[in-house]
């Protein structure tokens, strides 16, 4: 089994995220204080253009969930690993956050479970009924595009 997101809007402003591999499994949440899904998305875009590490925060009430993905292969691996911490905006160093769930594979692979999530909930909301719902931010579909397209280039460069 591949990497696999699932990102569902629950609420006005609240989403629910399973991330799971094979073996491992972790549930996590967002507010509406962040742009969550649009951050993924474009952190996924940035692991395809070779970005060595970045960091995507999920913004609870009161904590954050905290992705961290670093290019652990000369851009051909990557580390997928999501961090809790107890504060919001507390700025702690990711040695200080509680392991949810650590993950190795292809940069496409990461990409691919990005792009196929944000989808997903497109599929079911359309841009309308996700600006309704997540209310402060509207979906990214200009960001989605432009993963899409990553990863057509990388896979066509493979």
């Amino acid at each position: 089994m591949v990497l696999n997101i699932d990102y569902q809007l629950t609420g006005s402003g609240w989403a629910d995220c399973k991330v799971q591999s094979a073996d491992k499994s972790c549930q996590i949440s967002a507010s509406y204080l962040s742009d969550a899904l649009g951050r993924l998305v474009i952190a996924a875009s940035a692991v395809l253009a070779g970005a060595h590490s970045i960091s995507v925060g999920f913004d609870e009430e009161p904590g954050e969930f905290r992705w961290v993905i670093t290019n652990t292969g000369g851009n051909l691996w990557v580390s997928v690993s999501i961090l809790s911490f107890p504060e919001l905006w507390g700025a702690r160093p990711d040695s200080e956050g509680e392991v949810m769930f650590s993950y190795s594979c292809d940069p496409s692979e990461f990409a691919t479970a990005v792009r196929d999530a944000a989808q997903n909930v497109l599929d079911h909301h359309g841009v309308a009924g996700y600006k309704k719902k997540w209310v402060e931010h509207e979906f990214p579909s200009e960001q989605l595009k432009l993963l899409d397209e990553a990863i057509a280039r990388w896979n066509s460069n493979r």
